[in-house]
């Protein structure tokens, strides 16, 4: 009796620490994205429905998102609609974007929506100075 209640806490705990890993600022982040499709992860699910799921908020809400306001890319979004680019990019390419992302370990901690925000932006057409103050403050907000 006593191993099993010994067991349960130590599982527990681990379950407890790898949830606070997976959100900034009550967000979910890079370690959440990388465990999405892991096959032994009961929570798994697909990246392409989570990316759909941004984008239905978007569309109903406008892009009220109040953490993010001033980090969002709403006009990207609006400029890749108006050039007519929003046909050729597939959600596909979009996930593999935010897959190369967080291949830099330095940017685990950034929220989702950011890294879409960023892979938004940099297909708009953003130059390489627009992007990288996007990130610094990304990077600021996630510290703060």
């Amino acid at each position: 009796m006593m191993k099993s209640f010994i067991i349960l806490t130590i599982i527990s705990a681990i379950n407890i620490f790898s949830q606070s890993e997976r959100l900034t600022k009550d967000l979910e982040n890079g370690y959440t994205w990388i465990r999405m499709e892991a096959p032994a992860q009961y929570y798994s699910t697909s990246k392409d429905t989570y990316l759909s799921s941004i984008l239905e908020r978007i569309r109903l809400t406008g892009e009220k998102y109040p953490e993010i306001a001033s980090l969002g890319c709403k006009e990207e979004i609006k400029k890749l609609y108006e050039d007519g680019k929003s046909g050729e990019i597939s959600m596909s390419d979009i996930v593999r974007k935010i897959d190369d992302y967080y291949s830099d370990e330095n940017k685990m901690t950034v929220p989702i929506i950011f890294a879409y925000c960023y892979t938004i932006k940099k297909l708009s057409g953003a130059s390489k100075a627009e992007l990288a103050e996007y990130e610094k403050q990304v990077m600021e907000f996630c510290k703060e």
